[in-house]
């Protein structure tokens, strides 16, 4: 079987859908049955150049607008001229206008955000989720997503045909299969000048993630904890400055420390540093920062919204994340009863075990398999969906 895989956005600081698309294409290459996999890279490929994979290069299309215009003619040529079995689109925009030779087309829709979430999205992300993918979809084969969750809002609010919509968790990244040292905790805290103990956050800093009442939650438990700091570690989408004014109406300037993006080799450390990990967000396709949290051996307080719970199983206290004193007492608990931290953790070393990169690996040949197998005739109909649960409010945005 010889499959290509759009390769987009490996050329720069990666996004969750980047690091997706490097874990799958190397843990499909360890396969049992590996598939001859062509990398059809829009811009440089990144990490996996130098990994013995054939690359073939789209000219011009390193941007998502010239991906979704002249990615459309690349991606038909070089699937015609390669004679690929299947092209597969990791990226979740479906460049697939043009025919495609015999190839089946298949894509991962990560989440739906933009529907759920409205004004939280770039203007292109909008027109992607509102106007393309309606339309593209149902021109797939198969869809891949992530969570149980995320399925049940592409049903929503897209017309996917249900039996082509499988389900694939991501895995664990290969940087937490084992838990940090102490000597490497100490050297990042050297490194980064943390003094004293923290609560941490890992993820953008943008309105759907909830940070302002993460910010009330801590300040309801600083005065017990006067020493504790909050570390904030991602990258700020805050347009409006929401989270700095919040910081300084609770007066925690001198408690909360604003790291932005982390290099990938100071995570573990930074996990493992952590008296508790939090993670208050309204709204996830997945949610890998709690797991990463978990291998790291760190307590987790987490938001019992979307697909959270599914991914956290029993391993976390969950927490109704608009509800701010349940928030912090949550986060008191973590802190102080050993009994739960302990609980918390060895659940947690447990959890993780279910997401390996591997099985995510063997799920997507099964797709591939099953596609190219039936290859059913596309039906050009709208498949609307039920629509009853209504889209999540801007106002729910804090």
């Amino acid at each position: 079987m010889r499959i290509g895989i759009v390769a987009y956005g490996l050329d720069r600081p990666l996004t969750g859908i980047g690091r997706y698309t490097i874990e799958l294409v190397r843990a499909l290459q360890r396969s049992k049955q590996a598939p001859e996999i062509v990398l059809l890279a829009a811009g440089k490929p990144g990490n996996l150049e130098a990994e013995g994979f054939t690359i073939i290069r789209l000219p011009a299309c390193r941007y998502l607008p010239a991906l979704l215009t002249l990615g459309n003619f690349w991606i038909a040529f070089w699937a015609r001229r390669l004679n690929l079995d299947l092209v597969h689109d990791p990226n979740g925009v479906a460049p697939f206008l043009l025919d495609v030779g015999k190839a089946c087309c298949v894509a991962t829709l990560h989440d739906v955000i933009p529907w759920v979430c409205p004004g939280n999205s770039r203007l292109l992300e909008d027109l992607i989720y509102r106007y393309w993918l309606p339309n593209r979809i149902r021109r797939l084969h198969a869809v891949i997503t992530i969570s149980s969750n995320s399925r049940r809002d592409i049903l929503r609010y897209l017309p996917a045909r249900s039996e082509s919509l499988h389900i694939v968790p991501y895995g664990l990244p290969a940087c937490f299969q084992k838990r940090a040292s102490e000597a490497e905790i100490r050297n990042l805290k050297n490194k980064i000048g943390i003094t004293s103990p923290y609560v941490l956050y890992v993820g953008a800093l943008e309105s759907r993630k909830n940070i302002p009442r993460l910010l009330e939650a801590f300040a309801k438990i600083h005065h017990r904890n006067r020493n504790l700091s909050l570390i904030l570690a991602g990258p700020t989408l805050d347009p409006q400055g929401k989270i700095e004014k919040a910081i300084r109406r609770l007066g925690l300037a001198d408690h909360v420390i604003r790291l932005g993006p982390v290099n990938d080799e100071d995570l573990p450390a930074l996990y493992a540093g952590a008296q508790i990990f939090t993670f208050p967000s309204l709204y996830e396709g997945f949610g890998l920062p709690p797991l990463e949290a978990m291998a790291s051996g760190t307590p987790v307080v987490c938001s019992n919204s979307s697909s959270l719970p599914e991914v956290v199983g029993d391993a976390a206290i969950l927490v109704n994340p608009y509800e701010i004193q349940e928030w912090a007492s949550a986060m008191q608990t973590a802190l102080s009863n050993s009994r739960v931290r302990n609980g918390l953790r060895e659940r947690g070393f447990i959890q993780v075990k279910k997401f390996t990169w591997e099985h995510a690996a063997q799920k997507t040949l099964e797709v591939y398999h099953a596609v190219m197998q039936r290859k059913p005739a596309l039906s050009t109909k709208s498949l609307h969906s039920d629509s009853k649960n209504p889209e999540m409010k801007k106002d729910d945005l804090a």
